[in-house]
C-alpha cells in the first residue's frame, strides 16, 4: 500500500524488496535526474495491528543501524518513514531531527492521517490500493449498501407525503442548507423534526446526481464521507442521542465537525435533528469545539414555532388521511379547532390522533382530545399498558436493543432475558412485529425500531414502576443499553434516562463487572462510573473488580474530558486509587501539557489533585521555561502539517488555550512577550494556511447545486394561537 501511495504521489518508479532481506528498505524510489541527491531514496514502513495507536520516538530505534549504513551507501539521503499509526507533531519533529543527525538530508515522517488523506484524494489510489489486498473497493461497497438502506428508509416516508404540511420551519431548514450547507432541527419529542428531515432528504434524493445517506451517529459520517463525491446529502436523525444524551456522540462530534466543515466546502450537505434538551446538554459539553453555525444559531431551526393555520392543516391532514372511521371523525370535528389551538401542539401527537391504535378508550369530547395533545406521554403510557402482553413483549424486545432489533444479529442473551421475563418465546414475540408495524414499530433496513422515540420514553416510565422487570433487564439487556440509557438512583438526574433503584445495586455491579474488555465499551464504562453511577455503586464496583480501572479505552481529543481520568479522580476521593495508577495519570497529564499543549484539565481541581504537589509546581515551571520558548517551532510544525480540509484556526486551539491559561496564572514580562509573539505568529500562520486552502480549493471542481431543494418561497409568518373567524378547515374532515 505504501509503495502504491509513493508511486502515485512522487510520480516515480518504486521497487519493493523482500521483507526478510530488505536491509532497512521496504521499498526504494528513483530520485529525478539533475538533483544534487543520490539517485536512490528509501521508504521504510512501520505497521501496528492496534487500532488507534500513536507513533512513539522509540519506534525508530530498530532502524538506527540500518539508516546509518544506508546513509553511508548513499541510499538514505531522502528517507520516508511511513506508518499506519497516528503521528503527533512533536514526535514527528523529534524523529526528523534524529534522522538528520544520522545524515539523512530529507527526512519524512508520514502517518495514518497523511496516508488516508492521500488515498481519499486520488481516484487512482482508491482503485489501486484495495487491489493490494485483493478486496476490491470496499468504500464503494459499503457506501452502496448504506445508500440502498437509506433509500429504503426514505421510501417508507413517501406515504406520509400526503399528510405533510410545509411549515415555516421547513422553509427555514431548506434556506439554511442552501446558505450554510448544514442545518440543525431542534424540537421537543413529536414536534416533527424527523418528518422535515425525511421530506427534505427525499427531495434531495430526487436529483440523480446525488446520494442521500441516512446515518445514526457521527462515526457513520466519518466512515461515509468521501471528499471526492460532492453530491452527498447526510441526514442524521437524533444526532446527539435519541432519548438521552450520548456522551460518546458528543466526543465524536467534537472531532468530526472539522471534517463536516470540509465536506460542506466540497459540496456535501447536512441535516441533523435533536431534541432541544439533549442538544443543550451537548452544546455545553462541546463549548468552543461546536460547529460555528450551531454556536451562533445561524443554521439552527426551532421546529416547534407553528402558526394556528399550520397546526390546523397538520391536524386536518392526519385525521382526514388516518385510519379513523367516518363516524369517529364526525364525532370529533367540532373539537379539533380547540386541539389545534393548544400552545404546545405536536405534529407527532396529531398523527397518533388519526391512528385508531392510539385512541382506544379516548372519549371524543373536547376535554379528552385537548388532554391527549397536552399530556401525550401519560396517554401513551396508558395505551402501551393496555396492549396485549405479547405486543408489550415485542416492544420490550426492541427497547433493550438500543440500535434496533435485527433478527439476524440480535443479542441472544438480551432476547432470552425478555423471553424469560414475559413468558413468550422469541419466535412468538417476533411474530408480533408485523402487527405493530406502522403504529408502534417501523422496519429500518433489517432492524425493527420504534416508530417514534416517545414510545421508548413511555416504556422507560412503565419499566421504572416495575422493579421485577428492571432486575431482569439489568441481567440481560445489552451492556451498551445500560451504559448509555440507564442511571443510578442517587446520581444526578438525567432526563428520560431509566433510573436503577438502589435495591438493584448489587445486580448492576455484577453486570458492570462483566462488561467486555473492549476499547470503546471501556470508554462507556468509565463514563458511566464517573457520571452515572451512585457513590455506592462506584465503590462496590471498584472493590469487587479492581482491574476495571486498569482497562484501556480510547482517548478523547482533550484530556480534560477523559472519562477514565474522571474515574481515577472519583476513586482518589474515595481512597480507592492505587498509587501506580495515580502516577500513571500524572504522567499522562504532564505529557498532555508539555508535548500536546493540552491544558484543558487546569480548571479541574480533581484532576490537578492527581499530580503530587512538587510535580504540579514543576509542570508550571516547565511551561514557562521550556514550552513557551519553543512555541515558535511548534507553530511552524503545526502550520506545515495542517490539514487543509480543516478550518485553519482549528489547528491552534490547544496552543491558544495554553497561552490563555498560562497568562491567567500570572507571568513575568519576558513570558508575556513570548505569549504576545506566539499569538502574532499564530495569526500569520492562520493567514498562510487560509491562502494555501484557497489555492487548493480554486483548483477543485465547482460546487454541487442544491438550490433545487428550495421548494417554497420564504415567507414571514406571525405565530397565532387564535383560530380564524371564517369557515373552519375541519368542516369536511369526515367526508
Amino acid at each position: 500500500m505504501c509503495s502504491q501511495v509513493c508511486e502515485v504521489v512522487l510520480g516515480r518508479p518504486v521497487e519493493i524488496y523482500r521483507e526478510a532481506k530488505d536491509g532497512g528498505q521496504d521499498a526504494v524510489f528513483i530520485v529525478p535526474s539533475g538533483s544534487d541527491m543520490p539517485p536512490i531514496g528509501t521508504i521504510q514502513c512501520k505497521h501496528s495491528s492496534e487500532a488507534g495507536k500513536a507513533l512513539k520516538i522509540g519506534d525508530l530505534s530498530g532502524e538506527i543501524q540500518n539508516v546509518e549504513e544506508l546513509v553511508k551507501a548513499g541510499q538514505a539521503y531522502t528517507y520516508a518513514f511511513m506508518t499506519n499509526m497516528s503521528v503527533d507533531a512533536p514526535v514527528a519533529a523529534a524523529m526528523r531531527a534524529r534522522l538528520r543527525a544520522l545524515g539523512v538530508r530529507k527526512p519524512h515522517i508520514l502517518g495514518r492521517q497523511y496516508i488516508v488523506r492521500v488515498i481519499r484524494s486520488s481516484a487512482r489510489l482508491r482503485a489501486l490500493v484495495p487491489q493490494v489486498y485483493g478486496l476490491g473497493d470496499l468504500t464503494s461497497i459499503v457506501d452502496e449498501r448504506l445508500s440502498e438502506q437509506s433509500r429504503a428508509l426514505l421510501d417508507s416516508w413517501v406515504p406520509k407525503l400526503r399528510t405533510y404540511v410545509p411549515t415555516k420551519a421547513h422553509r427555514d431548514a431548506v434556506n439554511a442548507i442552501s446558505e450554510h450547507g448544514v442545518v440543525l432541527l431542534l424540537g421537543n419529542p413529536a414536534s416533527g423534526k424527523s418528518a422535515i428531515g425525511a421530506i427534505v432528504s427525499t427531495i434531495a434524493s430526487e436529483n440523480q446526481d446525488n446520494t442521500v445517506l441516512a446515518l445514526t451517529s457521527p462515526r457513520d459520517f466519518e466512515a461515509g464521507w468521501n471528499p471526492n463525491d460532492p453530491g452527498r446529502f447526510f441526514w442524521i436523525d437524533d444526532a446527539f442521542g435519541s432519548n438521552v444524551l450520548r456522551e460518546d456522540y458528543v466526543q465524536d462530534w467534537a472531532s468530526a465537525f472539522s471534517k463536516l466543515r470540509a465536506a460542506i466546502n466540497h459540496g456535501n450537505r447536512f441535516l441533523l435533528t435533536s431534541r432541544k434538551h439533549i442538544y443543550e446538554a451537548a452544546r455545553l459539553r462541546l463549548g468552543q469545539r461546536n460547529l460555528t453555525q450551531f454556536a451562533d444559531r445561524s443554521a439552527v431551526v426551532d421546529v416547534g414555532d407553528l402558526t394556528f393555520e399550520e397546526k390546523a392543516q397538520i391536524l386536518y391532514n392526519h385525521i382526514n388521511f388516518g385510519g379513523q372511521s367516518q363516524s369517529w371523525r364526525s364525532s370529533v370535528k367540532l373539537h379539533l379547532a380547540a386541539v389545534a389551538a393548544v400552545e404546545n401542539f405536536l405534529p407527532g401527537i396529531a398523527e397518533r390522533l388519526g391512528d385508531p391504535n392510539f385512541t382506544k378508550g379516548l372519549v371524543p369530547r373536547e376535554k379528552s382530545l385537548v388532554r391527549f395533545m397536552k399530556e401525550p406521554t401519560e396517554h401513551l403510557i396508558d395505551t402501551v399498558n393496555a396492549l396485549d402482553d405479547r405486543l408489550q413483549a415485542a416492544l420490550i424486545l426492541v427497547y433493550v436493543h438500543q440500535a434496533g432489533f435485527d433478527p439476524g444479529t440480535h443479542d441472544s442473551l438480551a432476547a432470552q432475558a425478555v423471553a424469560e421475563l414475559t413468558g413468550y418465546s422469541i419466535t412468538k414475540i417476533q411474530d408480533c412485529f408485523a402487527e405493530l408495524r406502522g403504529s408502534f414499530l417501523k422496519l429500518s433496513g433489517p432492524r425493527w425500531t420504534f416508530a417514534h422515540p416517545t414510545i421508548s420514553d413511555a416504556l422507560t416510565e412503565i419499566l421504572r414502576q416495575k422493579p421485577h422487570m428492571m432486575a431482569a433487564l439489568i441481567r440481560g439487556a445489552p451492556i451498551d443499553t445500560i451504559l448509555n440509557s440507564f442511571t443510578c438512583e442517587g446520581s444526578p438526574l438525567i432526563r428520560d434516562a431509566l433510573v436503577i433503584q438502589s435495591v438493584l445495586d448489587d445486580a448492576l455491579v455484577a453486570r458492570l463487572g462483566r462488561t467486555p474488555d473492549e476499547v470503546h465499551r471501556n470508554w462507556l464504562l468509565f463514563h458511566f462510573l464517573s457520571y452515572r453511577a451512585s457513590e455506592v455503586v462506584f465503590a462496590k464496583a471498584i472493590k469487587q473488580f479492581p482491574d476495571l480501572l486498569r482497562r484501556a479505552c480510547w482517548r478523547t481529543e482533550l484530556i480534560g474530558n477523559d472519562p477514565q481520568l474522571a474515574a481515577y479522580c472519583r476513586a482518589s476521593r474515595l481512597h480507592l486509587l492505587p498509587t501506580d495508577l495515580r502516577l500513571e495519570a500524572a504522567d499522562r497529564l504532564e505529557t498532555a501539557a508539555h508535548l500536546s499543549l493540552d491544558v484543558s484539565f487546569f480548571e479541574q481541581e480533581d484532576m490537578l489533585g492527581l499530580l503530587p504537589p512538587l510535580r504540579l509546581v514543576g509542570m508550571g515551571m516547565a511551561l514557562r521555561t521550556r514550552v513557551l520558548p519553543s512555541l515558535d517551532k511548534r507553530i511552524d510544525e503545526i502550520s506545515a502539517a495542517a490539514d487543509l480540509d480543516d478550518e485553519p484556526d482549528s489547528h491552534f486551539k490547544k496552543l491558544l488555550d495554553l497561552l490563555e491559561r498560562v497568562e491567567a496564572i500570572g507571568v513575568d514580562a519576558d513570558a508575556a512577550t513570548l505569549i504576545d509573539d506566539a499569538r502574532d505568529q499564530v495569526k500569520r500562520s492562520v493567514d498562510e494556511i487560509e491562502e494555501r486552502k484557497r489555492e487548493r480549493d480554486e483548483e477543485a471542481d465547482g460546487d454541487t447545486d442544491w438550490t433545487y431543494i428550495v421548494t417554497q418561497k420564504k415567507e414571514d409568518s406571525t405565530v397565532s394561537s387564535i383560530p380564524p373567524a371564517t369557515r373552519s378547515i375541519f368542516d369536511d374532515v369526515d367526508i
